[in-house]
């Protein structure tokens, strides 16, 4: 075609051209929702009307709103689509074309005002086995004329009613085809007892837990004494020899107690030396006197061989040789410790098992020697086979805070495995049918719930 001249204005699209753009766009939409904005916007241009709205059914057959014109989204419980609900259910069974405010029921009748204005149109969108799959509603201020005259163009709504009709059928014929199945009796007789068949299947129970590679036999590195932490010329993690430093203390305090202790000591010998001369000239008293500045010496040369005692456990020795586990280095420095406060583990690091963590909410009976698979973080696609050695009584705090069960577990083999490592351990239990498997947690819940 020929566009028109500079400066000539197009004519007005003629209603027959307006609808048939309005049936090709129905054609050619892409999704259901679309479709339905193209019913309720597009079709202003053949006549316009305020308000425009599609009805479907839900799963429970009821009328819902699914597309308002001008609206992006719809609220689901508001006033004004609870009521436009209500109207098309009381509508639904009756006959298409115009409804007076006079027609609805009186529930209906108070509202009409406040929601939708004097002409109201409401026709059916069916397919072509002419079941209602949706409710078109459109609003204006005139009252409308059903059927109108041939020389109306709302003449054309009528055409384009069998248009989005066959359109909406096409979608939702794709969409339903599952929903309107309905099985024979053979079908369900065969469907009953392969479930009945799968639910007795006998299933292995697991369970999923963090887990960590941890030392077998670790030697615990604790505070020999009272003391400040001078510093760990280890790193976490190192290899050490049998008798390499692995923790100082500061010997300040020592070094001065013992400087006192000596002045003491040289006090009380000179003492002593004094008192030893003037026995022999004086009476039985100075004799007596004698005896305490003896036991004084004593007493400080017993303090003066503690200190030294003390002075040799200032480094804490590699009992054998191992890696030395604890935390980082900077946190120990010129921290006090008391007797017997731990400072790390030395390990063997060719001894290594696998702690797990089992929550109690996922507990299962496991037995001795079950198997247990460990995923670690840094090697997600292999996994390391290990042996259930030993589980925890009672249930602890674990290191995420969570009340559970402490498992240990013997790896096969040590490759690929480093102490300090973390992942995922899965253990196998028993033996159970799937039945058991699907309903152990809901089971449990309910009675948690139920209290019985």
């Amino acid at each position: 075609m020929n566009s028109p001249a500079p400066g000539v204005a197009a004519a007005p699209a003629t209603p027959l051209q307006i609808y048939l753009g309005l049936a090709a766009g129905a054609r050619a939409a892409a999704t259901l929702s679309e479709l339905q904005f193209l019913i309720c916007n597009d079709s202003r241009g053949l006549l316009p009307f305020r308000q425009a709205m599609i009805f479907r059914r839900d799963v429970r057959g009821r009328w819902r709103l699914h597309c308002h014109s001008g609206l992006s989204a719809i609220e689901e419980t508001s006033p004004y689509q609870l009521w436009l609900e209500a109207l098309i259910a009381w509508q639904d069974g009756r006959s298409a074309g115009a409804i007076d405010v006079d027609d609805v029921p009186a529930e209906l009748r108070a509202d009409w005002q406040e929601w939708l204005p004097a002409g109201v149109l409401v026709l059916p969108l069916a397919g072509p086995d002419g079941e209602v799959l949706a409710w078109w509603l459109l609003a204006r201020d005139d009252p409308w004329s059903w059927p109108p005259p041939p020389s109306d163009p709302a003449a054309w709504l009528a055409e384009l009613q069998t248009v989005y009709g066959h359109a909406l059928w096409a979608w939702l014929r794709s969409q339903g085809r599952w929903r309107n199945w309905r099985p024979s009796r053979r079908q369900l007789l065969l469907g009953g007892g392969i479930f009945l068949l799968s639910c007795l299947m006998p299933v292995r129970l697991s369970v999923l837990a963090p887990a960590e590679i941890t030392a077998s036999r670790p030697q615990v590195v604790a505070a020999p004494m009272d003391g400040v932490v001078k510093r760990i010329p280890v790193a976490p993690g190192a290899p050490v020899k049998t008798g390499d430093v692995l923790v100082e203390f500061d010997d300040t305090l020592l070094v001065n107690r013992r400087q006192v202790l000596e002045e003491a000591a040289r006090t009380s010998g000179a003492d002593l030396l004094q008192a030893e001369q003037q026995a022999f000239d004086e009476a039985h008293e100075s004799r007596m006197a004698l005896s305490v500045l003896r036991g004084k010496v004593n007493e400080k040369r017993a303090e003066l061989d503690s200190t030294a005692r003390q002075a040799e456990r200032l480094q804490v020795r590699a009992p054998a040789d191992g890696v030395f586990i604890y935390g980082d280095q900077l946190d120990w420095a010129g921290k006090p410790l008391q007797t017997g406060e731990r400072i790390g583990l030395l390990a063997n690091p060719e001894e290594m098992n696998v702690t797990v963590w089992v929550p109690v909410a996922d507990a299962i009976n496991l037995q001795t020697d079950a198997e247990v698979r460990v995923y670690l973080h840094v090697a997600p696609l292999q996994s390391l086979a290990a042996t259930l050695t030993e589980t925890s009584f009672s249930a602890q705090a674990g290191p995420d805070g969570v009340i559970s069960y402490r498992i240990k577990a013997r790896l096969e083999t040590t490759e690929g495995a480093r102490i300090g490592l973390k992942g995922t351990a899965k253990i196998h239990g028993e033996r159970r049918p799937l039945i058991y498997l699907l309903l152990r947690r809901p089971l449990a819940s309910l009675r948690g719930w139920c209290g019985c």
